[in-house]
């Protein structure tokens, strides 16, 4: 476990770093997409501002005239036969090379121009965001803003996405384009979506996986020393009584001994209760061997439930009244009579007045009450005893499971008698409920559906 939980730790520690590299990555990216962006808005809103200029001076007229009609001798020759094409070429780069260093910077860049280049390069990127930007001095001063949300001026001026406006512009006036988009992060997030759900997936997944393999190790740990303890127990349940009944046999059948009829009737009952106590032990350890298998299989009768209850409490109060105690039978349901199997019925609640019996350090005071209503009829099973603590509420109808009696010795058992108990209610399609605190006793409730049997039916049937 302990080698699991460092490999575990360690292959979660790896995804998280790759993870993070993997997003500084795409962040990178994402802010050279931005500066590309910005680099290629400038290059066009120079060569943008060049064509118009070019196009407005006299080469540049020349040129549209020398492009558009056919060359003759008036147009490439001068009057004394000379080229001019010297000349033209020196106008030529004097207009692309020569700039006011007094118009402002402003007056050089249409707004609506700047934002069509900016929306235009930055889809061209998969940059879909909404983005803010501006025009600012070399002092990061405010020349022109266009914010997308109010307050992100400061963020748009210290933004490290920014460009120099026509850079090649030698004599003219400094001006930068800064560019911020609010949303980089949630943007890069997005475009990793994908990645970033599957990986947390995977790692839920091996998370899960070694939970779950941990939870089964220690139960498995849990159920090897409860089955070590079932072979212990059994070994010496089996042995007590065959022991008692072979001296039992022995003593009768010793010539030497005196017997009375007395002793002799005592010596048959004994034989007769401990061979009653092996069938238990057996019954116990069948049930077990029906409940692993999940073959367990019922024939449904239909049932006077009252007349099982009272076989039942028939047969528990010799053992109730050896420890002088009191089992009391109310009958209240108005409708008793259900569809079940009457065997292992009679076995759910011969187990649970047996535990009443024997989980109780005082004399036993045991209540068997029904009531009933449309859906079904109800048993409560209430006793005296010790208790169950709450946290041991839940697993007690676990096979093999067994509470911790305290004080209270003389406690047998194998653990399998209050799993049986659930099985054969569900079964039924019933349901069982506990009410118990520690020292206060405890109440069983059982609940057995009527099926198809009429809810009018009287009490006499």
């Amino acid at each position: 476990m302990v080698a699991m939980s460092l490999a575990l730790i360690g292959l979660v520690a790896i995804q998280v770093h790759w993870i993070r590299n993997s997003i500084a990555l795409r962040e990178a990216q994402f802010g050279q997409s931005l500066d590309q962006a910005l680099v290629a808005v400038s290059d066009r809103l120079e060569r943008l501002e060049k064509l118009e200029g070019l196009r407005g001076s006299m080469p540049g007229q020349l040129l549209g005239r020398i492009g558009g009609a056919a060359p003759d001798s008036t147009i490439l020759l001068g009057d004394d036969g000379a080229s001019p094409g010297d000349d033209l070429l020196e106008e030529v780069l004097r207009g692309l090379l020569a700039s006011d260093p007094e118009v402002d910077i402003l007056q050089r860049v249409d707004p609506r121009l700047l934002d069509s280049l900016l929306h235009e390069e930055l889809r061209e990127r998969g940059v879909k965001e909404e983005f803010d930007h501006g025009i600012f001095a070399q002092d990061r001063s405010p020349l022109s803003l266009s914010l997308s949300t109010e307050g992100d001026s400061l963020a748009l001026a210290e933004s490290g996405h920014r460009v120099r406006l026509y850079r090649n512009d030698l004599a003219g006036g400094e001006g930068y384009l800064h560019l911020h988009v609010p949303d980089q992060h949630r943007h890069v997030l997005r475009s990793m979506g994908v990645l970033l759900v599957l990986s947390a997936l995977f790692l839920l997944a091996i998370v899960a996986a070694f939970v779950f393999t941990v939870r089964t190790i220690q139960r498995q740990k849990r159920l090897s020393r409860i089955r070590a303890d079932l072979v212990n127990n059994m070994t010496h349940e089996l042995k007590t009584p065959i022991s008692t009944i072979a001296l039992a046999c022995e003593a009768l059948k010793d010539p030497s001994m005196p017997r009375t009829e007395e002793q002799t009737a005592a010596f048959v009952n004994m034989i007769r209760d401990e061979s009653k106590r092996l069938g238990v032990l057996v019954e116990n350890v069948l049930q077990s061997a029906v409940l692993d298998s999940g073959d367990m299989r019922l024939k449904p009768v239909e049932l006077d439930l009252h007349a099982v209850l009272r076989d039942v409490v028939r047969n528990t109060e010799v053992q109730v009244q050896r420890r002088n105690g009191r089992v009391t039978f109310d009958p209240q349901a108005e409708v008793h009579h259900v569809t079940g199997d009457r065997i292992h019925l009679t076995n759910v609640f011969n187990n649970l007045l047996d535990n009443a019996v024997k989980y109780t350090d005082r004399d036993p005071l045991i209540t068997v009450r029904t009531d009933s209503d449309t859906r079904g009829i109800t048993v409560h099973i209430t006793d005296n005893g010790i208790g169950i603590p709450r946290q041991e509420q839940d697993k007690i109808f676990e096979r093999l499971y067994r509470v911790s009696t305290g004080d209270v010795h003389n406690v047998k058992g194998f653990g399998l008698g209050l799993s049986y108990v659930r099985a054969v209610v569900l079964k039924h399609g019933g349901r069982i409920r506990l009410d118990s605190e520690p020292g206060r006793g405890s109440t069983f409730h059982i609940t057995l559906p009527f099926h198809h049997v009429s809810t009018d039916q009287a009490p006499a049937r």
